[in-house]
């Protein structure tokens, strides 16, 4: 008997083991046959393809795997059993319609969509070498902007979602949600460690925002992130390394050679003495003062002492903004010195640094040094670092995914840096069969060093804007001084820096005391070493950031599912900053120091109840819920003065000095505050789906809000209703086997916006504070008052948003996809700054509810599978959208007459994207169906023939035609209604220009795949639009813009030979030049304004000299990585190693010496001298367990 099993057993060992033959057809999801997928015996090198017909034949034995794969379908494995027939359908993975997207409470399959979402998948975001999410963002969704003002690394950008559809960008600002939770807080992206998002999901219409509410108005951004997943636990270890280093647009094309400035000073001081002209708004150029030889020798010889019409008094002659920098010697060169102290220089004779005769450096000159390398000095290629270690797996009822994180984000400019440590845990499990619960907690802590300026993100003109000593004060000056040889000078083993007059040789002042540092402070007790203070001077935030949600959800009655989540966002922050008592602006008091602690905390609740059936081809569900949202913010700040110990930065080493002789407080500041916000909101949401074809959906959301004071006003109903029909899924269509899907949808709705609405703007609100103190040096107060605060504006509603959305969405062939939106949002009662009585509020505006406003827009989505074979993939995908926003009504009294009925406005700013404004300037002209940012500013007409001045356009009225027949330059018909071009800029008008927000925005990427290797590139680009450089305006294209005028700032490489010069017998016999884009160059003239960048002092005034393209082209990314073959994998049991290349941000092509992304608006939000974006180039390896 035993003999007889043995024998048994053996024979069936025998028959599992025995090699057989099996064939069959491999079909994709279309029921096509697929040509050359892959065929292999799991375990072994036995491997086919299959042929035209999607047939295939393969030996393996009985019991094995046999696993079927084509890139872009899920693969799949089948057990070789009995039969020798096999046959298989591959699903499609690149682009499936029953992809989950997230969606407002809860997820929905893509295909029964009827709203517009778009989302970004984990491989792009983890691609790019970004410290928070939303740079991520930019050209990745259609109908999406981020911008930002500057490079810091760790500060989000403003997000923007088709358009503005609101009168304040800060009105405007889309919702984040992260995990179902909305959060308000500052930067709240950059807590996230990208390596932990699973997929970010835009939301952008009625359809799928209603449910949101009030805050859903301006779109959603909705982020989820990672999960276990079913199958073997997981252990992922990445690590990444690179450099960071100023962007390629990050350094404007700037005349750097002193020689050049050298010799525009001589050109400048020429012009000004042979045809400068007493009378304003005009020149000698027909009548010159004297001889082409005269002005060449005496430009010559008072090339550093020339700063006026002095004449040949030498009693008037004194530096110029040369500053007596001289980096030759001449040979020959004798030095007659004039003036004295900080306006000290000398008169050259017998030899010359400018040969008078060409007008160029004398060939005799010898070049001693060269001077110093400014964004050598101030720029640094910084090391970053970023390492994630994650584990994740699932069983049958508990998933999870915990990960750790490090990254260090230095920016290539000294003092500005970002680093970030994250912990993350998510765990659900299925408690019961009716009970699952779960808990996603994160800690993260950021650590934001910021450039220590004194006005923040956007510094424009402040002393510590770095970028100002690279790109905008003297070009002449070095960083280190020199002796007469052009040797570096040396005390304590260290180069002596030019931080001040007195420590510089020059032959014009060899005292040194009139030349300047680069930043020209008046004595050495204001001296200033910019290195100095960057290294020294601090503007750090640290963040504990600490977010924690959990669920608990249950299934009852079959078809219910209640749900109930708490959520708490808490985050402590606290700011130190820090200027040194050596240099720069804390020398005065001896150094300051402050501290800002501030917490902010949001409580979110949310209870939902989900019923679904399916009644045949009928499918039915339903959705009630509640949420309410808590939400506060506290503060504290104190800062001091006059520190004892340079560069102890701590409270106890500052006095807090006070005026003893009076009863204020000078050098201490102590102030907090509070603020509380809450919403609560009830909302319902219902679908019907017919048979796969026609869906119809419709939402409501009841919400109330603490910002209106009246009960009446406190709570908005809004909603909206939207419908599809899948056209593919018609029996009539069947046969066309092109086409793989074809939908088309619309929506319309009425969404709340609450955004514009200050927290207690319907409340009125009180002052305090003391009246004196009680005794010299004392902080006790004697007593105290109380004020009025601004007018109670109760009356105050929502703005209510009618958006309509009609989309098609498309499949053909399998290969090609898309999506196609047209959108429009009508805005009423729209917050406005309407004119009131002054005699009644105290005010001449009253922000109410009285306007209506317009945003229209297109937007696409396109992709291709190119090439599909089992070794190759490359596809190809862009996207892009374009809007305008106009406005409807605005209330009585808004218009002028002056204006023909419109009205001028000023700069927008917009808070999240850390926007300048200086003052209130007049920047658009606004009116009934007049596109919303419709710049107008004044005209530059290039230059007069007959004089080498400035034009500027002049609409002609019956205001100034009279004033303009009198005007001696001026170019066209002087009859009302034209415009013509005067060198008289008094009569100047302004002119519209335009809508300066951009024709049409997107991005496009593509990625390659062969076998291991890969390669993707990604792409974001603008076209069309306006903007606006003060940089341009105000010093590069400006000669008089720096302190001593002519040869004390920078200007750009575009000026050099490209400035008027006359021809004809009163030439310059050493430069000609009539068709010059800018004017003639003057040292002095009586005319103030002579370069035609702008007519005044402050942004009012500019003219479009410096008005550009926004278009531009940005290189997102490109990576190249390449995955080891698994069968190595598999000797050495690690899963996976991918190894990696990247470039972010590489390539930047626009006009030089701007960057588009910093401004939504036309650039007039930007100061000058921007902190330029970084790219960075990285080397990274991932490893699976």
């Amino acid at each position: 008997m035993f003999l007889v099993l043995c024998i048994t057993a053996l024979s069936m060992t025998l028959v599992q083991a025995q090699e057989r033959t099996y064939s069959g057809v491999v079909k994709g999801s279309d029921g096509q046959p697929i040509i050359g997928a892959s065929v292999e015996v799991v375990g072994t090198t036995v491997g086919t393809s299959t042929g035209l017909d999607g047939d295939y034949t393969i030996k393996a034995k009985q019991g094995s795997k046999i696993k079927y794969s084509f890139l872009g379908t899920k693969s799949v494995t089948v057990t070789a059993g009995g039969s020798t027939t096999i046959d298989v359908t591959l699903e499609d993975d690149a682009q499936a319609l029953d992809d989950v997207v997230v969606v407002a409470f809860g997820s929905a399959k893509k295909k029964d969509l009827t709203g517009s979402v778009s989302s970004i998948d984990s491989k792009l975001i983890s691609s790019q070498s970004n410290s928070t999410l939303t740079k991520a963002l930019e050209g990745s969704i259609p109908g999406i902007q981020v911008s930002s003002v500057d490079g810091q690394p760790g500060i989000d950008m403003g997000v923007r979602i088709r358009g503005i559809g609101t009168a304040s960008q800060n009105n405007a600002n889309a919702l984040i949600v992260i995990d179902g939770v909305p959060n308000t807080n500052s930067s709240v992206l950059s807590t996230l460690n990208p390596k932990d998002v699973e997929s970010i999901t835009v939301l952008k219409d009625a359809a799928s925002t209603a449910l949101w509410g009030s805050r859903g108005a301006n779109g959603v951004v909705m982020v989820t992130t990672k999960r276990g997943q079913q199958g073997k636990a997981k252990v992922t270890f990445e690590g990444k390394w690179g450099i960071n280093m100023i962007g390629s647009n990050g350094s404007p094309d700037l005349m750097r050679d002193p020689a050049d400035y050298y010799e525009m000073m001589w050109q400048g001081i020429y012009n000004s003495v042979r045809y400068g002209s007493q009378e304003q708004y005009t020149t000698n150029v027909n009548n010159p003062n004297m001889s082409h030889e005269q002005a060449a020798l005496y430009a010559s010889q008072h090339l550093f002492n020339s700063s006026g019409n002095q004449g040949a008094d030498a009693k008037g002659f004194k530096a110029n903004g040369l500053s007596n920098w001289m980096y030759y010697d001449v040979p020959g060169a004798h030095y007659d010195y004039t003036g004295s102290g900080t306006s000290a220089s000398a008169t050259m004779r017998d030899a010359y640094l400018i040969d008078p005769n060409t007008g160029r450096i004398s060939s005799n000159a010898r070049r001693l040094y060269n001077q110093d390398d400014w964004e050598d000095l101030l720029y640094k290629k910084a090391f970053r670092q970023e390492y994630n270690v994650s584990v994740s797996g699932a069983t049958d009822k508990t998933d999870y995914y915990i990960s750790g994180g490090y990254m260090e984000d230095p920016s290539y400019i000294v003092g500005s840096t970002f680093n970030r440590y994250n912990v993350r845990s998510n765990i659900n499990t299925q408690v019961t069969k009716w009970l699952k619960a779960g808990i996603n907690m994160a800690y993260s802590r950021r650590a934001t060093q910021s450039p220590a300026t004194r006005w923040g993100r956007n510094a424009g003109p402040a002393v510590q804007n770095a970028f100002l000593w690279a790109n905008g004060y003297s070009p002449m000056a070095s960083m280190y001084a020199r002796d007469k040889d052009g040797n570096f000078v040396y005390q304590d083993g260290e180069k002596v820096v030019v931080d001040g007059p007195g420590v510089q040789y020059s032959p014009l002042d060899p005292s040194g005391g009139s030349v300047f540092g680069r930043y020209p402070v008046p004595s050495r007790e204001a001296k200033y070493d910019v290195l100095y203070q960057l290294e020294n001077d601090k503007d750090e935030t640290i963040a504990n950031d600490l977010n924690m949600r959990g669920y608990v959800e249950a299934k009852f009655l079959k078809d219910f599912t209640f749900t109930a989540n708490l959520a708490v966002d808490e985050t402590y922050n606290m700011r130190n900053r820090y200027s040194n008592g050596a240099h720069g602006a804390g020398v005065s008091v001896q150094g300051a120091m402050a501290r800002v602690y501030s917490d902010y905390m949001n409580i979110n609740s949310q209870q939902t109840l989900n019923w679904a059936h399916d009644y045949g081809k009928h499918h039915v569900d339903a959705l009630i819920g509640h949420e309410y949202n808590w939400y506060r913010t506290t503060n504290m700040n104190y800062n001091a003065t006059y520190g004892l110990i340079e560069g102890f930065n701590n409270p106890v080493n500052f006095l807090w000095y006070f005026n003893t002789g009076g009863s204020s407080i000078k050098g201490i500041n102590i102030a907090g505050g509070e603020d509380r916000e809450s919403l609560e909101g009830y909302f319902a949401r219902a679908n019907y789906v017919y048979d796969n074809k026609y869906y119809l959906t419709g939402s409501l959301r009841f919400d109330g809000s603490s910002k209106f004071r009246n009960v009446s006003d406190r709570w908005g109903t809004f909603w909206s209703i939207g419908g599809a029909w899948r056209i593919s899924a018609e029996k009539w269509i069947q046969d066309a086997t092109w086409l793989t899907d074809l939908k088309i949808r619309a929506d319309y709705g009425v969404i709340g916006n609450q955004n514009g609405i200050g927290r207690y703007s319907g409340y009125q609100t009180w002052n305090y504070q003391a009246t004196e103190r009680k005794q010299p040096g004392s902080f006790q107060p004697a007593g105290w008052k109380l004020s009025q605060g601004g007018f109670a504006n109760e009356n105050l509603t929502w703005e209510k948003k009618q958006t309509v959305d009609a989309g098609l969405d498309f499949r053909l062939w399998d290969r090609f996809y898309g999506t196609i939106d047209w959108y429009q949002t009508i805005t009423d009662e729209a917050l406005w700054s309407a004119p009131v009585s002054y005699a009644m509020t105290g005010q001449k505006t009253l922000t109410m509810n009285s306007a209506r406003m317009r945003t229209r827009g297109f937007e696409l989505e396109l992709g291709v599978d190119i090439i599909k074979t089992p070794d190759i993939l490359w596809s190809f995908s862009v996207n892009g959208g374009t809007y305008n926003t106009t406005l409807l009504e605005v209330p009585d009294g808004t218009g002028s007459d002056a204006y023909n009925g419109n009205w001028t406005a000023s700069i927008d700013k917009w808070e999240v994207q850390g926007a300048y404004v200086n003052g209130s300037p007049v920047m658009y002209l606004r009116g009934i169906g007049k596109p919303y940012y419709n710049l107008y500013m004044y005209k530059y007409g290039g230059v007069d023939p007959d004089s080498g001045m400035p034009l500027y356009a002049s609409t002609v009225s019956k205001d100034n035609i009279s004033a303009l027949q009198q005007a001696k330059h001026v170019q066209g018909d002087i009859k009302e209604g034209n415009t013509v071009y005067t060198t008289d800029y008094s009569l100047a008008t302004r002119q519209e220009f335009g809508d300066v927000t951009p024709d049409f925005i997107g991005g496009f990427s593509t990625s390659f795949t062969y076998k291991n290797f890969d390669i993707a590139a990604t792409f974001a680009f603008q076209l069309g639009g306006k903007f606006y450089s003060i940089s341009h305006s105000d010093w590069w294209y400006n000669p008089q813009g720096g302190e001593f005028g002519l040869g004390s700032a920078y200007l750009s490489q575009e000026l050099k030979n490209n400035t008027w010069s006359p021809a004809g017998a009163n030439a310059n016999g050493t430069y000609t030049n009539t068709s010059a884009k800018f004017p003639m160059l003057f040292n002095y003239s009586t005319t103030g304004k002579v370069h035609g960048a702008n007519i005044g002092g402050d942004e009012s005034t500019k003219t479009d000299l410096a008005l550009f393209s926004a278009s531009y082209l940005n290189v997102k990314n490109i990576t190249v990585g390449y995955n080891f073959p698994q069968k190595w994998m598999d000797k050495i049991g690690i899963g996976g190693i991918r190894v990696y290349a990247s470039l972010d941000n590489f390539w930047m092509i626009c006009k030089d010496g701007i960057d588009p992304r910093m401004s939504l608006t036309g650039g007039l939000d930007v100061g000058a001298m921007a902190y330029p974006y970084m790219r960075t180039c990285s080397l990274g390896v991932n490893v699976t367990f």
